[in-house]
């Protein structure tokens, strides 16, 4: 199938709630309270969807995907038997989640900043990792926590495995075969290195300390599409750099976006509280304007009263004379 690339598509967030599996990686009890919405980030896109592969949100609820889909911080992965799941990285990296496995992406921010993170939870099986420009620039940020262990990296193509215990399949703890760059496994008892072409393991045992074995196990066997990691540390390594300003760059445009609309809302706001003091002035201009053509009008009334009156009296006092003068003459 053919991998797109996911970075056009990514985004700094989305809005989930926390909480699916435990922070070393193990399965939230399904009667466990909802906690509240808070925002979260992206982390990758479904390059490849196969066969029985469950997608639990934030809140253990099961989520139907589809190839182009992204997957979020806090969310988990459940493969069945045939299940495989590829993901496109926020930070430009790959994982492939094999069959069987039970895993959770406990943390994940992919910025191109100091803080930028990313916590797995592996409670069972394996998944293939070539890291970003996380593995490279955050690399102490970047661990795969499992029931009694932490993996660490330095710039890797690797893979991580879990044996829970009671299996038949192998010695039950955590290993962590390197194919490039070099990795770490440490618990309690110590801290190891496993470099190219190694494979470390420690046991569930807390008093026991992380070693590196003489061979991979037989359980390390590639996947039925595994032909995709051919080439694919070399090929993420040559375009973090460019993927991880063109993260900055776009963060940087959406932070400027954000800022001119509160400016355009906070100049919207501030003229219409100016046009609504200039209607105010203007009725009360109206008002004022309206009460002096009262007052001219009364005048003018009690102008035209008067000369009536006036007119009215002098034909009056005519009338009364008129009788007069007649009889004189």
């Amino acid at each position: 199938m053919q991998l797109q690339s996911s970075w056009a598509r990514g985004r700094a967030a989305a809005i989930l709630i926390v909480s699916a599996m435990t922070c070393d990686g193990s399965m939230a009890q399904s009667t466990a309270p909802a906690e509240k919405t808070v925002e979260v980030n992206i982390a990758a896109r479904i390059a490849l969807l196969e066969g029985d592969v469950t997608i639990f949100d934030a809140s253990k609820k099961k989520r139907a995907v589809r190839v182009s889909d992204h997957l979020s911080e806090g969310e988990s992965i459940v493969t069945g038997k045939d299940g495989e799941l590829h993901l496109e990285m926020e930070d430009g990296g790959f994982l492939s989640v094999r069959p069987n496995t039970k895993m959770r992406i406990v943390k994940y921010q992919a910025k191109g900043e100091d803080s930028d993170s990313a916590i797995f939870g592996l409670l069972q099986g394996s998944f293939r990792s070539v890291t970003g420009w996380l593995g490279k620039y955050n690399r102490a940020n970047y661990t795969v926590r499992t029931p009694t262990a932490t993996v660490g990296v330095r710039g890797t193509d690797h893979e991580p495995y879990v044996i829970p215990a009671g299996s038949t399949e192998g010695d039950p703890g955590t290993y962590d075969r390197v194919h490039a760059g070099g990795t770490y496994i440490k618990n309690a008892a110590g801290r190891t290195d496993i470099g190219v072409n190694q494979s470390g393991f420690v046991s569930h045992g807390k008093t026991d300390r992380p070693r590196v074995l003489k061979e991979h196990p037989k359980f390390f066997r590639a996947a039925r599409n595994d032909h995709v990691f051919k080439a694919k540390h070399a090929e993420v390594q040559s375009r973090i750099e460019k993927r991880r300003e063109e993260r900055r760059s776009a963060i940087r445009d959406k932070l400027q976006q954000r800022k001119a609309g509160a400016g355009g809302r906070a100049g919207t706001a501030a003229q219409q509280r100016q046009d609504a003091r200039d209607a105010g002035r203007n009725a009360r201009e109206a008002q004022r304007t309206e009460r002096k053509e009262q007052r001219a009008e009364k005048v003018q009334d009690a102008k035209a009263a008067r000369e009536a009156k006036d007119a009215h009296e002098k034909q009056r006092v005519h009338r009364d004379r008129e009788p007069r003068e007649r009889r004189r003459d």
